[in-house]
Formats: C-alpha cells, structure tokens, sequence
C-alpha cells in the first residue's frame, strides 16, 4: 500500500542544518577567525606589556631641563624629586572632586571601562576623527609612567593591558595618589603639593571644597583654566565639577552653592614650589612659554629636554655685564667696565666717567641685590633681551634678562610702560597706510603727524596691532605722544616689526622639545612671519628718528620714557643682532620716576650696556658661523 508525505509535516529545529548548508558556514568561519585574531592580539599585547617594570611607577619623578643651542645645561626648569602624596593627606572631598571629574567609576573598574572604550569608538566614527578617548585615571597614569605616544590603535591597545597590571601590582589608593603625584596644574606646577603651596599657600589637608573642584577643573586644561591668568574660565571648569560631585551625590545643594560663589584665586598666594624657576631668567621665560604650547600640555608631568636658542656663553655673559653696569651706576667708587671702552658706534663724549664718579646718590637708593624692599626705599634696576635678527633665524631668543634677582619672581619684559616717544614710529606708520593724501606727511613730531592724520586713522592702525588700550578722542594728544601703557614686550616686538620690512616675529626661546626617553613632543615652525605692519610704511620709517643711523655703525634708538620712569634702548643691525634694554628705578610698588641725579649716569649705562651686548653677541655669532664652516 502507498501513502503520500504529509505536506503540513512539522519541521524541526535540526532541519535547519539541511539548508544552504554552506552559506552557514560562512558567519561561523568569520567568529572563528574574530575570535582567533582577538585572542591573538590580546597574547600580542600582554607579551609586550610584560616587558614593562612596575616597579618605575614608585621611581622619583622626573624633571624638566633647559638645554642651550649646542645641547649645554642651562637650568633645571623645575624640582620634582618629591615624595609622592600619601592617602592619609588627601581630605574626601578632595578625592571626591577628582573621581567626579576624571572617572567617576574608579573604584569599581580594573583600570578599564569597556563600555565608556565602546561609546568612544562609535563617536570617533562617527566624528571621523579623534574626539573621545574614555581613559581612566589608571590610563592616564599609565601615559604619563610610560610614556606612550601618539592617539593610534597601537597604543590604545598597549595602555589597556598596561592599566589592568598596574591594578593588579597597586591598590587603588596607591594609583590614586601616583597620579595626584604628577598630574601638572600649569604655573609650573607639579603634582598636587605644589598646586596647593602655590594657589591657595596651604597643605592637601587643608584644601575645602571650592578649592579642591578648582584643582580638579585646571587638570584637563592647566593653560586653559590657569585661575591666575583666565579666572572666568577658571570658574567655569570649577563649577562644572561642583555640578557633576552633585549629580553623583557627593556633595549637597547647600555645598554645591557656598562653593560655587567662593573667590577665584588671581594671584599666587604661595611662593613657587620650583625653586629652579624662581631663581633663573632662562627658566622664567620657557616655562612661561610652555605654558602657551599646547601640543606639550599632555607631557609636561613627566618631565621634558627642552632645546633652546639660548647661547650659554652670551646668557652668563649678559648676566654680568647687567650687575656691571647697574654697578657702576650705583656705586660711586665703581670703575665703569672695560668693555664701554671703544664700543662701535659710540661717538665722542657721550660716555662720561666722570659723570658717573660725581653723580650724588639718594639716600634711599639700596646697593644690595635682594628680592626684597622696603616701602621709602628705591633700588636701580635693568632688564635686557638679544634677539637673533639673521634671515632664517629671526625672533629666536639668544639671552634674557628681567631684572638682576631672579627670586622675585618678576618678569619685567610684562611691566606695563608708557612708551612716549618710543612709540612715534608707529604714529609715523600710519602716514604711510595706502589711500592718503597730501596731509599724510610724516612730519618731525609724532603730535603733529598725528594731528595731521586724525585721530580715528592712527587709532585704527595702533588698535590693529593689539597692543594696548588706547586713549579716547578726547584725549588724542595722548595716543600721539604714547602716553598709553604697553608690556614692554610687546613694544620691543613690534619695534622688531619695524626693522624687519614689518614681518611679525614673535620671540620664542623653545627650538624643540623631548621627552626624558628621547621622543620628540614638539619642534618649533620654522615659518615666515606674516605682514604685521605694512611693509612699504615699516621701511620708509626704519631709518628716520627717533631711529638714530651712521653708515656702518648699528642702528639705535636711545629714549627716555615719560615720567621719568627708565631708560629705553635697542641696537640692531640687519641679519644680525637686536638688543633692547631697559633701566631706571623701582619702588616697592614697582617702577617709579627717577631721581634727577640718576637720570644721565642711567642714560649713559643703558646705552653702553645695548652697544656692548650688541657687539658681544654679534661676535658670537660670527665665531659660531666660522666654526660650523670648518667643520
């Protein structure tokens, strides 16, 4: 008998492997070599990791030293061999502003958090760039030990399976305190003592609330949210984690609020912990200008070699040649230096021994060299600045001074002056803009230029050039005279400018820069400055006063400032040197007028000072360029 299949028969869930057997095969062929490869890349990388000591994370932390151009120490740029934090300095709510911040799963992960890597990945795609990094404070930690490099796959990869044996090797407590250890907070400030010593002049233990979400917002930005130098946002990074330590319960609404309008630090309250940087002018300057170079704000905590243009040699030189000079302007008794003898240039009897012999000193006048001084008392003081001016070479610093003790911490390159007839150049620049008329002549005076001109044509011109504030229409008589303050910076910058066919050149004293296992963080571009002043005006001033020129003798400008508040130089010379000098008096409220007994014997030492730097620096360089030949 025959019987027909049933066409309703129910299917099983084996029948299944019956059909298209080898497309099947295909998704399970693909997991197996996902998985292979996966399990691949993680022996890959616990290998590699395993070559790494655990042990480096309790080493002393590294420093930061500033090299001359020919690879010389200059300076140490900071002091880092300090004990690390222990638990026990740490108050809660200190501990609770940085987990808030930076991983508010810190203790609970085991140094990496997956799901935070897999969001990051989905944002980066979609972003199509690198936007997101999910990094933990073990990660984090883990950069900075071991210095890993660059935003790829490779290193990614290399950081996670490192994080999770430094979490296995330490408590959490102990990773904690390594990165508070080293973390920077800009001011050149490592590590959470020093932030503390020099934002608020007290102890971790002693941190409150506000001050603690203050630290907590500078580390992701410490140039950014510098509270000395950007208080607004300062407080916006402050408030920030004040609202994400409320959203995870850590403080109150009542705290968030009290802490939340608590006064913004705007000045250091403590001393600066890095003695290095408070003691040498060289270090000064780079790590003001680290400050200001974001490509190296992820690695300054793990201390770098910093190569520079300085010339060590013209550094130790200038710096003598300062306490010589200023001296001999003190010191009746004081024989001027040798080297004022036959300086180039200086014409007959504009250098006076004998003034400076019968010159008479205020009583208030101080002869010491301490950081120092009384309200009543004055002291002399000068600061200098060599600027290379050679054509691939232009705005590269080669020596600087600020002042003659460094421990005071003053960079007086950033005093506000007003420049007087410093600044007639630029007013003269303004006669030369394009679409003038016959009015637009440069006449003798800078007032009467000026009047010529309007004042809404020179106010227009100086504004571009974003040096100071200037003074309102009503006061117009002022803009022309220079009776507005300017850093003294920016004003020998733009000086610079001038006698540079108007191409801006800032100063910078960084060439490039190296981490302390030999990576290179940072090279200086070597780019043509843009038109800062146009050119055909910064030519035809150049060469007419105040600018003071003899054929084959360097060019001066020799002015004093008005108020009688110093003494202002600059000898330059074309694809050579520059150098500007400033000398006169302070108080101990800063600069102030000059007694009239000091204002020639200062006239004189200032302009000596520019020609011998100038000369001496000039033959540096020749020497350099003679040997670099020979070899």
């Amino acid at each position: 008998m025959f019987y027909a299949p049933a066409q309703n028969r129910r299917k099983r869930w084996y029948h299944v492997l019956s059909i298209r057997k080898k497309l099947l095969w295909v998704p399970v062929v693909f997991c197996i070599f996902c998985l292979i490869v996966c399990i691949s890349v993680l022996l890959v990388y616990t290998v590699r990791a395993g070559e790494y000591d655990m042990q480096q994370m309790a080493k002393s932390l590294p420093g930061s030293i500033l090299y001359d151009h020919s690879n010389r120490v200059v300076t140490p740029l900071s002091n880092r061999n300090n004990a690390p934090i222990t638990w026990n300095e740490l108050p809660q709510h200190l501990i609770y502003a940085f987990i808030a911040r930076e991983d508010d799963h810190f203790f609970e992960h085991n140094g990496v958090v997956y799901s935070a890597l897999v969001r990051a990945v989905f944002h980066n795609l979609e972003a199509m760039g690198y936007k997101q990094g999910a990094s933990t404070i073990t990660m984090q930690l883990t950069r900075d030990v071991y210095e890993l490099r660059g935003k790829t796959i490779d290193r990614k990869l290399l950081e996670i399976v490192l994080a999770q044996r430094i979490e296995k090797a330490y408590d959490k407590q102990t990773i904690l305190c390594q990165y508070l250890s080293r973390i920077y907070f800009g001011q050149n400030c490592y590590g959470l003592r020093e932030a503390a010593h020099l934002y608020f002049g007290k102890k971790v233990s002693e941190l409150t609330l506000p001050e603690s979400a203050l630290l907590a917002g500078i580390v992701r930005a410490p140039s950014l949210y510098n509270p000395v130098r950007n208080p607004v946002l300062a407080d916006k990074a402050r408030h920030e984690t004040l609202m994400r330590m409320l959203e995870l319960g850590f403080i109150t609404p009542e705290q968030m609020t009290a802490a939340d309008t608590a006064r913004i630090p705007t000045h250091p309250l403590g001393s600066p912990a890095s003695t290095a940087a408070n003691k040498n002018y060289p270090a000064m300057w780079a790590n003001a200008e680290l400050d200001t170079l974001e490509a190296v704000q992820n690695n300054r905590s793990q201390g770098l070699a910093a190569l520079s243009y300085l010339r060590l040699p013209l550094q130790q030189y200038t710096e003598r040649a300062l306490a010589s000079a200023v001296k001999a302007v003190e010191d009746p008794s004081a024989s001027l230096p040798e080297d004022w003898n036959n300086l180039p240039g200086t014409e007959p009897n504009e250098l006076q021994p004998k003034l400076f012999a019968s010159a008479k000193r205020p009583d208030a006048l101080r002869r010491d060299n301490a950081p120092d001084i009384k309200p009543g008392e004055l002291r002399l003081q000068a600061c200098t600045l060599i600027i290379d001016s050679r054509l691939n070479s232009r705005g590269n610093v080669l020596a600087v001074t600020c002042g003659r003790n460094a421990a005071d911490s003053v960079n007086r390159w950033h005093t506000l002056v007003k420049p007087g007839r410093v600044a007639a150049p630029l007013v003269f620049c303004s006669a030369c803009l394009p679409g003038g008329n016959a009015s637009h002549i440069v006449a003798h005076s800078a007032r009467v230029t000026g009047s010529r001109l309007g004042y809404e044509l020179v106010h227009n011109f100086i504004s571009s050039l974003k040096l100071a504030e200037l003074p309102d229409k009503q006061h117009e008589n002022n803009l022309y005279d220079g009776l507005f303050n300017v850093r003294m910076i920016d004003l020998a910058r733009t000086l610079f400018s001038i006698q540079n066919m108007g191409l801006d050149y800032s100063f910078r004293l960084i060439d490039s820069l190296w981490s302390q296992g030999g990576h290179l963080i940072y090279t200086a571009k070597k780019t043509k400055g843009g038109e800062y002043i146009r050119r055909e005006g910064a030519v035809a001033i150049s060469h007419i006063p105040p600018f003071r020129y003899r054929e084959g003798c360097p060019l001066v400008l020799h002015e004093e400032l008005p108020d009688h508040h110093g003494q202002w130089t600059m000898v330059f010379n074309d694809r050579g040197v520059a150098v500007f000098v400033w000398m006169g008096v302070e108080n101990n409220r800063g600069i102030c007028e000059t007694p009239h007994e000091l204002q020639r014997p200062i006239s004189q030492a200032s302009l000596a000072l520019a020609r011998q730097l100038h000369t001496r620096a000039r033959a540096e360089l020749r020497t350099a360029e003679t040997t670099g030949k020979q070899k």
